[in-house]
């Protein structure tokens, strides 16, 4: 039963790398508990009582906690989108049609929402379209 708890594990862990709902990932933490109940020889009634109480326990209290963590949109922390809000330097006159920005040491083509920013001043990002920063 060892390595059908290796296996479940690794299938939770993959699941939960594409799907990233932290459900997965609390239940592949929960199949740890029987994992070391198989290594121990006890039968597989115990393992699975074992899986149940640690399922509920990560799914009910721990989950809860790592979300609260995390923030409302954790998904927006990364990437592209935590430029979001952020200033850039504008590089070369940027207008409703295109230019360029210098943010956290990368320059980005970029366009106004609305007029046009000269060669030197601050703006923010408002959002991201593509690979073009829109900058107010």
């Amino acid at each position: 039963m060892t390595f059908v708890w290796l296996a479940v594990i690794g299938a939770l862990v993959v699941i939960e790398l594409v799907t990233y709902g932290l459900y997965f990932a609390a239940l592949a933490a929960a199949a740890l508990v029987p994992l070391v109940l198989s290594l121990f020889g006890l039968d597989i009634w115990v393992q699975a009582l074992g899986f149940l109480a640690a399922a509920v326990v990560a799914l009910v209290f721990i989950r809860p906690l790592i979300t609260k963590l995390q923030g409302d949109k954790p998904e927006t922390m990364t990437n592209v989108n935590a430029l979001v809000g952020k200033p850039a330097l504008v590089t070369e006159e940027v207008t409703q049609v295109n230019g360029y920005v210098k943010i956290q040491g990368e320059i980005w083509s970029a366009r106004t929402s609305n007029g046009s920013k000269t060669v030197g001043s601050e703006v923010v990002i408002e959002k991201i379209a593509g690979a073009t920063l829109i900058v107010s």
